[in-house]
C-alpha cells in the first residue's frame, strides 16, 4: 500500500490456545542470525493484541500427553524369502552340468595340458589339493546355503574356506608361473 501499513486478520481457529489466553499484547520481533563476530539483527516487528469475541464459545485448553502410556504398536515382519519352484532348479542345474564337458572340450581344443599335472601335484601337492578342495568345499557351502543354512551359519564357513582358497591358490599358480616360465606348458 502508499501508506506502507498492512492489517491482517485472523480468526480464533487459526491462533493456539495458548496465545487466546493471554491478558497482555504478543510482541513479534525479526530475528536473523549472523556468523562469527558479527552483530546479528533483532528488531521488534510489531504487537499483536488478541480481543476476545464475547459470543465465541470459550476454548478448553488441554494439556498435551507427555511421557503416558501410547498405542501399542503392531510391527508386521515379512515372510522369509521362499526358493523357487524345485523345477527350476532343477533345469537350471541341468543347464550348468550339460554346459561343463562343452567346457571341457573348448579347453582341451584351446590347448590345455594334462601331462604336467602330475608335474604340478608332484611339485606341490599340498597346495594344489588344498586349493582344488577348497573351490569344491566353497561349491558346497553355497549349497548349503541355498537349501538349509541362513546367512549366519553360512559367512563364517565362506570366511574359512576362502582364506584357505587364497592361500592355497596363490601358492599353486606361483607353482604354475615357474613352469610357464621355465618354458613348459
Amino acid at each position: 500500500k502508499e501508506n506502507a501499513k498492512g492489517k491482517l486478520e485472523l480468526t480464533h481457529k487459526d491462533i493456539p490456545s495458548q496465545l487466546l489466553s493471554s491478558s497482555t499484547a504478543l510482541s513479534a520481533s525479526l530475528i536473523i542470525a549472523s556468523f562469527g563476530s558479527s552483530k546479528p539483527y533483532n528488531s521488534p516487528a510489531f504487537d499483536l493484541s488478541i480481543k476476545l469475541d464475547a459470543a465465541a464459545p470459550a476454548t478448553s485448553q488441554e494439556n498435551p500427553l507427555r511421557y503416558g502410556k501410547l498405542p501399542e504398536i503392531h510391527h508386521i515382519f515379512k515372510s522369509d524369502p521362499k526358493s523357487p519352484p524345485k523345477i527350476i532348479s532343477l533345469f537350471f542345474t541341468a543347464a550348468v552340468l550339460a554346459a561343463l564337458p562343452i567346457l571341457l572340450f573348448a579347453w582341451l581344443s584351446l590347448g590345455a595340458n594334462f601331462n604336467h599335472l602330475s608335474k604340478a601335484i608332484g611339485s606341490s601337492p599340498i597346495s594344489h589339493s588344498l586349493f582344488f578342495g577348497s573351490i569344491l568345499a566353497m561349491e558346497g557351502i553355497f549349497f548349503m546355503y541355498y537349501t538349509t543354512w541362513n546367512l549366519f551359519q553360512t559367512l563364517p564357513a565362506a570366511i574359512a574356506v576362502g582364506s584357505v582358497t587364497f592361500l592355497s591358490g596363490s601358492r599353486a599358480l606361483t607353482e604354475v608361473q615357474a613352469r610357464r616360465l621355465a618354458g613348459l606348458r
